[in-house]
């Protein structure tokens, strides 16, 4: 009968690595490993198939030659060292990122299981004093928005209504298409708007309030590059790897919404996935770090948002994204809500 793991059944030693790596190396009772061996028996013999037997109905005895011994070893090792693992990171409080790497490194009945596990843990680091520094970083006087800034936003209106795009630099091709005048029928054709005014009066205050957003997007940011600059850390190469990831995958969901391919975008830039990935390590390390050390706040203010939030913000994403992955949405919601809340403690709300 399998039993629940207890420090008694296992001993461990940790060794630290470069890379914000660590190496547990250790053994497993054979009084704990034994307990899984019914398991790992039952889970090879369901896959073995004999004339004159269904598949998973191969009487025990006879199932029992047809197995060697050292595959039920093995997947008995598999076993203990997965009910005993979560124990040990919480014990000694690893925050492990990532898929481990396990080797086997002594096995035989009888005897106690020697392992060793390689990972890549979040960096541990000191943070600076995070509250002062933010401090330190003014909020920059917004844009003014004047009569020409709201002219450009009624000219992009009109083309749209005309073309169905906006013109950019370069955009030479020419329309047959008359643009629209920009008088109150055109107003009213936007909503509720009974004159130009009051759409130009709308433009002006969206306007406004980007111009706010972008000067506390830019503080936002001078906060946190001041605050890890004085921070100093190796990135794990999984943590790395998964931020060049996920920059590619944005590329290729644009280039997707624009009915090309990857490997239309990769012979049109003249690169390969490698060395275009390669191109990504500087702002995948920035990502990475800001990422990393609002983390830290997180855990050192408990800045965290409610299950309740979280949920909340989750339903929305799948509203807009239905075929999302909930666990995975649920995940990014967490993450979002959680910078939000470091980044307003920042501000001092």
């Amino acid at each position: 009968m399998k039993k629940q793991p207890t420090a008694a059944h296992y001993s461990v030693s940790i060794t630290t690595l470069p890379q914000s790596r660590i190496e547990l190396t250790g053994e497993i009772t054979w009084e704990h490993m034994a307990t899984f061996e019914d398991a790992a028996f039952t889970a090879l013999a369901d896959k073995i198939e004999l004339d004159g037997f269904r598949k998973g109905n191969v009487p025990k005895d006879i199932a029992r030659k047809q197995i060697p011994d050292e595959l039920i070893l093995a997947d008995m090792a598999e076993l203990a060292i997965n009910s005993v693992y979560p124990l040990v990171l919480s014990e000694h409080k690893l925050d492990v990122i990532g898929r481990p790497e396990v080797s086997i490194t002594k096995i035989a009945r009888s005897n106690p299981l020697g392992f060793s596990i390689t990972a890549a843990i979040v960096p541990s680091f000191t943070l600076p004093e995070y509250k002062k520094i933010a401090t330190t970083v003014a909020l920059d006087d917004a844009k003014e928005v004047t009569p020409a800034d709201i002219d450009k936003v009624v000219d992009d209106l009109r083309q749209m209504r005309a073309y169905g795009h906006v013109h950019t630099d370069g955009d030479n091709h020419a329309h047959s298409e008359q643009l629209p005048e920009a008088n109150d029928e055109f107003a009213k054709s936007f909503g509720n708007f009974s004159t130009m005014d009051e759409l130009r009066a709308k433009v002006k205050e969206n306007l406004l309030l980007e111009a706010d957003q972008a000067v506390k997007d830019k503080r936002r940011v001078t906060m946190m590059e001041q605050i890890i600059k004085e921070t100093s850390f190796d990135i794990p190469d999984l943590i790395l790897q998964s931020e060049k990831d996920k920059m590619l995958a944005q590329i290729e969901a644009d280039v997707t919404r624009s009915g090309a391919t990857i490997d239309d975008y990769l012979t049109h830039i003249k690169k390969t996935k490698d060395e275009l990935m390669e191109e990504f390590t500087p702002e995948a390390e920035k990502r990475a770090r800001f990422q990393l050390v609002l983390n830290a706040i997180a855990r050192d203010t408990q800045a965290f948002p409610t299950e309740e939030e979280v949920e909340l913000e989750a339903q929305k994403l799948m509203a807009m994204y239905p075929g999302a992955d909930l666990n995975r949405t649920k995940a990014y919601a967490d993450m979002m809500l959680t910078n939000e809340k470091v980044l307003a403690l920042l501000e001092g709300k």
